[in-house]
């Protein structure tokens, strides 16, 4: 008999003593009663079919789990090619590391408390490839690809039922801390809509940094280039042979250096400041 996942839900069919021993009963009263023989215990056509399933829920999330524990893998190799964008970038990769990890972790686990990280951290895998930490990246079809594999392994039916509540609980379940839920989902969504308006105005300082170079052709009048730029977006910066001008947005972290000779531009090139 298999193992029960979840011993305190028998809701589930696989954490209950389901089926009948296989010396219970000789094959052919198995049979005359339509029973399959399942991990050496008689059980009908219909718990045979649910009890797959469900097994196959439990292991969908446990591979997630594991797959999330993997994340941390790629940013330790190549937490020296991050640190080359700036402190920035490093926060932002070892705080999403850790935060897949331990997600990860209460997944293997069956946590409740891992479900709408999990489903935050796939959602993510939608947006990195946009942002300046993976903008240069090729690997952005395998990114989607395993962040829409994740939320429909994770979201379906059965997977659903293992890491939410049934519907109509029990009294004493009702008593489990709701207010204390309720907080820590409030600071997930802050926290969520936080990280993502950071990613999307990062996203957009990154883009107008590069605008600003791509328009800077070599051989125009410096300002004649510089008088088409707002004070309210941008913050220019002169100096004896260059000027930079920074993108308001994204907390003022990028940047195009234009190189004049004092009157004509000569060149442009995009930078990150820390």
């Amino acid at each position: 008999m298999l193992n029960k996942y979840q011993p305190g839900r028998p809701d589930l069919l696989i954490n209950t003593d389901w089926g009948i021993p296989c010396d219970g009963l000789t094959t052919g009263e198995a049979q005359s009663r339509g029973m399959l023989l399942f991990h050496n215990r008689w059980v009908t056509k219909e718990e045979k079919k649910q009890l797959q399933d469900e097994r196959n829920a439990y292991a969908s999330i446990r591979v997630i789990g594991y797959l999330l524990l993997f994340i941390c893998v790629p940013v330790l190799i190549n937490i020296r090619s991050i640190a080359e964008g700036g402190i920035t970038h490093v926060a932002f990769a070892v705080f999403y590391a850790f935060a897949a990890s331990v997600t990860g972790s209460g997944l293997i686990r069956y946590a409740r408390y891992a479900r709408y990280p999990a489903i935050l951290i796939f959602l993510s895998f939608f947006v990195l490839p946009f942002t300046p930490l993976l903008e240069d990246e090729k690997g952005a079809p395998l990114l989607f690809i395993l962040g829409m594999a994740g939320l429909y392994y994770f979201l379906r039916k059965t997977a659903r039922k293992i890491l939410w509540l049934p519907v109509g609980p029990k009294p004493d379940q009702q008593k489990d801390r709701p207010v204390g839920r309720k907080i820590i989902y409030g600071i997930a969504i802050v926290v969520g809509l936080w990280a993502g308006y950071f990613i999307y105005d990062w996203t957009q300082a990154s883009q107008m940094s590069a605008d600003v170079c791509h328009r800077a052709a070599p051989g125009m009048p410096l300002e004649e280039f510089l008088s088409k730029f707002s004070e309210g977006d941008y913050k220019i910066i002169r100096r004896p042979e260059s000027v930079m001008i920074v993108p308001k947005r994204g907390m003022g972290r990028n940047h195009c250096m234009v190189i004049h000779d004092g009157r004509i531009i000569a060149g442009a090139k995009p930078g990150f400041m820390d």
